[in-house]
C-alpha cells in the first residue's frame, strides 16, 4: 500500500496544466464567437443603412430602384465606423473603427442577377456587399503558449426591398 502513496498528485501535477489549456481555449474561443457577432452587426446595419441610398436619377429614368453608386459606398462606411465606434476598445478604439472602415471592402451591384464577390451569395436585386478584416488577439491562450493574433473577415450584403 506504501508505494501507491502520491498517485493522485502526480495525477494532479500532469492534469492541471492541459486542464488549464483546455479552459483558457474554451474562454478564448466563446470572447472569439462574441467579437464575430458584434462585428457581423456592426457590418450588416452598415449595408441596411446604405442600401436605402437610391439613384433618383436611375429611378427616374428606368422606373427601377438601383443603389447610388458614387454615394452608397461612403454611406456604407460611415455608419460602419459609428458601429464600430460603439464597440470601443475591442477594436482598437476609435482609430481603430475608422482604420477598418476606411479599409473595408464595399462593392455596389446594380446589375442582377449576380454573386455578391466576398461572399458567394447569389442576389436578386440590387445590393451594397461589405467585407471586413478585424485583427484579433487571443487574451488567455498565448499566455500558456498557443497562437495569439487572428484575422477575423466579416462579410454581409443588403438588397433593395421594392
Amino acid at each position: 500500500m506504501r508505494a501507491r502513496r502520491g498517485q493522485s498528485m502526480l495525477y494532479a501535477v500532469l492534469l492541471l496544466p492541459t486542464l488549464m489549456l483546455i479552459f483558457a481555449l474554451a474562454i478564448d474561443i466563446g470572447l472569439l464567437q462574441m467579437q464575430q457577432l458584434r462585428l457581423r452587426w456592426a457590418v450588416d446595419m452598415a449595408t441596411v443603412d446604405a442600401a436605402t441610398v437610391v439613384d433618383a436619377t436611375a429611378y427616374g429614368q428606368t422606373g427601377r430602384l438601383q443603389i447610388d453608386p458614387a454615394l452608397a459606398p461612403g454611406t456604407a462606411r460611415q455608419y460602419l465606423y459609428l458601429n464600430l465606434a460603439r464597440l470601443g476598445t475591442s477594436v482598437g478604439g476609435d482609430n481603430g473603427a475608422f482604420t477598418i472602415a476606411r479599409d473595408a471592402d464595399i462593392s455596389v451591384i446594380n446589375q442582377v442577377p449576380a454573386r455578391d464577390p466576398y461572399s458567394g451569395a447569389v442576389l436578386d436585386r440590387p445590393a451594397i456587399c461589405a467585407r471586413i478584416r478585424v485583427p484579433y488577439r487571443m487574451s488567455l491562450f498565448p499566455l500558456l503558449g498557443g497562437f495569439g493574433t487572428n484575422q477575423l473577415t466579416i462579410t454581409s450584403n443588403a438588397e433593395v426591398k421594392s
